[in-house]
C-alpha cells in the first residue's frame, strides 16, 4: 500500500535555463544549447529560409533572449515555441513566398 505525501511542489519557471548558449547544426536539424546543459533540436524543415541558408549564413546568428536570430536571412527561432510545441500553421501564400525567397537567394549565390 502506498503512502500518500502531502508535499506540494510549487512549479517555478526559471527564464534563464532556456537561454540559448550555443547553436549548431546537424544535415536536418538545429541544435540549441540551452544554459541549463540541455541540447534541444528542431527540424529544419520548420524553418525553410534556415534550411536553405548556406553553412556561413547559419553560422552569423545572434542569442537574445529566448530566441535565435539569423539577421541576414531574417529567420529566427523562438525557444519558447520550439518547447512548448506552439507552432502557427503556415498559409499557402506565406509558403509561396518563402519558395519565391529561397529561389532569387540561390540564383544570387550562384551569379556570384
Amino acid at each position: 500500500m502506498c503512502k500518500e505525501s502531502n508535499l506540494y511542489l510549487e512549479p517555478v519557471i526559471h527564464d534563464t535555463r532556456n537561454e540559448p548558449q550555443h547553436v549548431s547544426f546537424t544535415d536536418t536539424h538545429a541544435m540549441i544549447d540551452l544554459a541549463d546543459g540541455r541540447i534541444i533540436g528542431v527540424p529544419l524543415h520548420f524553418f525553410p529560409l534556415l534550411e536553405a541558408a548556406s553553412d556561413e549564413e547559419r553560422q552569423c546568428y545572434r542569442l537574445h533572449g529566448d530566441s535565435v536570430y539569423w539577421e541576414n536571412i531574417d529567420d529566427g527561432i523562438d525557444l519558447t515555441a520550439m518547447l512548448s510545441g506552439l507552432y502557427l500553421d503556415t498559409p499557402k501564400e506565406y509558403t509561396d513566398h518563402l519558395k519565391k525567397l529561397i529561389a532569387e537567394r540561390k540564383a544570387k549565390a550562384t551569379a556570384t
